[in-house]
């Protein structure tokens, strides 16, 4: 790719400005609406906003942009966390203008919609008609297009996979301005790399979503454990291949707060201590079941071992995968969203696993985590997801550990560091980085060691396959 100095790349969307018509927005009130990520660590200002609602307008614009040597990134509500959806100068796709849900096909079990809709619609669409993606994240304020550039996660995952496990076809504008349809039989090249390749070689703009018959009722089991080796061995047994009996497994680590203690050989006035926890571990259980059909309580909980069964809670279907909004409310209201997310998520070997998230919390005062901020287990098998460029240990089962804190500025470099230290340790026992998160792999070396040498090279050629002028590139990625 042409690399600009800013006045020329500034110059260079100008021109496409006077090209592409309506396609761009250049003003400065527009472009300030997507300076930063969830993150909000990483600041960079686009130098145009593309707004465009169908495959071939974006195609236009990527033909338009690699003939000017104009970087783009494709982008939804921006729930990255170190400036993956942000572009210094260059050109952003707010897909936001890609919002129709075109089919839901209650036989084949399919959705087609555009890569901009919000899962949040999709499933309030899909749920009137009894039926659910078969994995949800936890925000449903996010886009579709956005989790399949990563993985998306869910509490169904131990099933079904992750999101990009469960499309069965992706209509993309590759990096030469191509629009291209790819499935598991038809350009599957495209379609493995596509899927959690963080927008690297192509622009997701329609998707065929997979969907489940759902029964409309959720009966919820709060369970908490003191013991996260019992937590575990509950949850190897619920998810056992052909046992459908749990629908969702969903689990943090909180801390019950202890006090200061001394730390060190000494102790001075208002320094040598810190505050600590005793941690606990909630694991929420669930079961779908048909209105007059209610579950076994005593036949469920008889699968489980925890310190103390807290309460049963009945939802419906669609309160259900709306069950964490109340919180993203609260987070609102106690300035937690503002804050910088620095997040770290790291999916463990299960055998390592429990070594590691004890360790990590014994050195974690638990005030680090600010207000609503919360550590996120994540107990899953290893062999429902077989995206090649989601990376996660081999074995049965793995556990996904979280580090979710919201960081005032005066305290960010600190946090950052301390988080640093934390993925390194992760990566060292076994560990695979989620990547929406806050990632510093700064050398090619490392995101080699992060794929593997086999992905790696595969994915350095489908960059000059798919992307060959470099244009998808943020600097996210080192090549």
């Amino acid at each position: 790719m042409t690399t600009h100095s800013p006045a020329d790349l500034g110059e260079a969307v100008r021109g496409l400005a006077t090209e592409l018509g309506d396609l761009l927005v250049l003003d400065e009130e527009t472009r300030s609406q997507f300076t930063t990520d969830y993150g909000k660590i990483v600041h960079r200002t686009p130098g145009a906003v593309a707004r465009c609602s169908n495959a071939e307008e974006v195609a236009r614009v990527v033909r338009a942009c690699r003939a000017a040597g104009v970087p783009v990134v494709g982008r939804g509500p921006g729930h990255t966390q170190t400036g993956q959806s942000t572009t210094e100068g260059g050109v952003l796709f707010d897909t936001s203008a890609m919002q129709v849900i075109h089919e839901i096909d209650a036989e084949t079990l399919i959705a087609v919609c555009d890569a901009g809709v919000i899962w949040r619609d999709l499933t309030a669409a899909t749920v009137e008609q009894g039926l659910v993606p078969r994995v949800l994240t936890n925000n449903l304020g996010v886009s579709i297009g956005g989790t399949l550039s990563v993985a998306g996660l869910g509490v169904a995952s131990f099933r079904y996979g992750a999101q990009v496990d469960n499309v069965t076809e992706l209509e993309v504008v590759t990096g030469t301005g191509e629009i291209v349809l790819c499935s598991p039989e038809k350009n599957s090249d495209l379609f493995d790399v596509v899927r959690s390749g963080l927008s690297q070689f192509g622009i997701i703009t329609k998707v065929h979503v997979q969907l489940r018959r759902a029964k409309p009722r959720v009966r919820k089991y709060f369970l908490l454990y003191d013991d996260l080796g019992a937590l575990m061995k509950d949850c190897e047994g619920s998810m056992q291949v052909g046992d459908e009996t749990i629908h969702s497994l969903e689990s943090w680590c909180s801390p019950c707060f202890q006090g200061v203690r001394k730390i060190g050989d000494g102790m001075e006035l208002g320094v040598g201590a810190q505050t600590f926890a005793y941690w606990m571990y909630p694991l929420h259980v669930t079961v779908e079941y048909d209105e007059g059909a209610e579950p076994n309580d005593e036949e469920i909980l008889a699968r489980f071992s925890p310190y103390r069964h807290l309460e049963t809670s009945d939802y419906t279907q669609h309160e259900f995968c709306e069950r964490l909004l109340p919180l993203f409310t609260l987070w609102d209201r106690s300035g937690y969203t503002e804050m910088a997310h620095p997040w770290m998520e790291t999916v463990l070997p299960w055998d390592k696993a429990q070594e590691f998230i004890e360790l990590a919390l014994s050195q974690l005062p638990p005030q680090a985590l600010g207000p609503g901020g919360h550590i996120l287990l994540w107990p899953s098998r290893a062999d429902t997801s077989k995206a090649p460029l989601f990376k996660h240990p081999e074995g049965e089962f793995v556990m996904g550990w979280g580090i979710l804190p919201g960081v005032p500025k005066e305290f960010l470099d600190m946090a950052l560091a301390q988080l640093d230290m934390a993925s390194e340790l992760s990566i060292g026992f076994g560990g695979k980085r989620y990547l929406s998160g806050y990632i510093t792999f700064d050398t090619a070396e490392k995101w080699e060691a992060h794929f593997g040498s086999e992905t790696w090279a595969r994915i350095k050629e489908a960059k000059k396959r798919y992307d060959p002028d470099g244009i998808l590139d943020t600097g996210f990625f080192r090549f």
